[in-house]
């Protein structure tokens, strides 16, 4: 009897497209970003010379799985993957999407209170296997605290030795995505929407300002109108004021676009970030999908 067990079964991306004269030459001149969640591991190429998207790998799994599940996922597709398991880019910048992250203004923060942060974000001690780290954003004058399992931090540290690398959480580019995109609109305030499955992050920026980013959970489509306008509310706008940007997994025929054109009149689809070129085998993917991957790349660009 063949003994299945041992066997590496090859996982096959949800999507693939690339530039072909890309090979292992190019990678020195070029940055890996990452964005790892319980649901999907995705990868793009930026050539930074031209800061353009070369490159896109989409791994979608169909339960939400655990941070030692991810790690063999992970291992597994940086493994069969001769270009990944290059350790010569020139820079590699890693999005973690998870529940634990913290925005403390600069005016406060302290960097050894960062575990103090985000115990108190969480409402319980930060698990002795998480590593907490936080950097900077410059565009809204405070720090982002968050946490990496510490086997995921150890292995691509140890991976990309050889290369610049940057841990952030995703709100981190989602928020700066969502800013630069503000500025390109002819709008004093904009709520920007990040859909996941069964999540979603909320951005509301007012003057190219941020004025709230926030993270929920829901169910229903009803759900997550209630909780927008219950936020919105909470902030004193109402949603006539406001333009309203839909990112990540929707489209305009899904349910919840449907339920929110009920309260928001200048509801649309999102774009990608403007500020990348993208070669045309990346130019044909819906970029308000990679919302968050492509503006892993402009962070600190």
């Amino acid at each position: 009897m063949a003994n299945f067990e041992n066997q590496v079964i090859e996982i096959i991306p949800t999507l693939l497209v690339g530039d072909n004269s890309f090979d292992a030459a190019s990678i020195p001149l070029c940055t890996l970003c990452i964005e790892v969640d319980e649901r999907r591991i995705r990868f793009c190429i930026v050539r930074d010379e031209r800061m353009e998207c070369i490159w896109l790998e989409d791994y979608a799994f169909d339960t939400a799985l655990n941070p030692d599940e991810i790690f063999e996922k992970l291992k597994k597709i940086f493994t069969g993957h001769l270009l990944w398991s290059s350790n010569d880019w020139k820079n590699v910048r890693i999005a973690i999407n998870s529940h634990a992250f913290s925005l403390i203004p600069n005016l406060i923060f302290e960097k050894d209170s960062v575990e103090d942060y985000l115990s108190f974000a969480l409402g319980n001690a930060v698990p002795k296997e998480e590593k907490v780290l936080y950097h900077e954003l410059p565009l809204v004058h405070a720090n982002n605290v968050f946490s990496i399992p510490q086997i995921w931090y150890d292995w691509m540290i140890n991976h990309f030795g050889s290369s610049s690398i940057a841990f952030y959480h995703i709100t981190s580019p989602l928020i700066i995505g969502a800013l630069v995109s503000h500025a390109e609109q002819q709008e004093l305030r904009i709520v920007s929407i990040y859909f996941e499955k069964e999540y979603f992050t909320l951005i509301v920026s007012e003057s190219q300002q941020l004025i709230l980013c926030n993270r929920f959970r829901y169910s229903q489509t009803q759900e997550l109108a209630y909780i927008i306008l219950f936020t919105l509310n909470q902030l004193n706008l109402l949603p006539d004021e406001m333009k309203v940007l839909c990112y990540g997994e929707i489209s305009s025929s899904s349910d919840a676009y449907t339920e929110l054109s009920r309260f928001f009149s200048n509801l649309q689809i999102g774009n990608g970030p403007t500020t990348l070129k993208y070669s045309p085998q990346c130019g044909d993917v819906p970029g308000h999908r990679y919302f968050g991957l492509f503006n892993t790349y402009l962070v600190s660009s």
